[in-house]
């Protein structure tokens, strides 16, 4: 069973979603800030150090597939 703060933060969860215009708490806020500023970022370079798929040495042909078979 989910105790009431859990409830009453699901239901803020939901009225935000649907477009409520009620003024956020503070404290809200803060704790979301809070949690924003303890995720470490990524840096700047982190592009560059997506792992890409390898280049082939070599042309594919089938000519090497074949076999020397008569």
């Amino acid at each position: 069973m989910i105790g009431p703060d859990r409830d009453e933060a699901g239901r803020e969860a939901l009225d935000a979603l649907a477009g409520s215009t009620t003024t956020p708490d503070p404290e809200i806020l803060a704790a979301v800030q809070e949690g924003l500023m303890a995720v470490p970022a990524g840096s700047p370079s982190a592009w560059f150090e997506v792992p890409r798929q390898r280049t082939r040495v070599r042309p594919a042909n089938l000519s090497s597939r074949r076999s020397t078979e008569s």
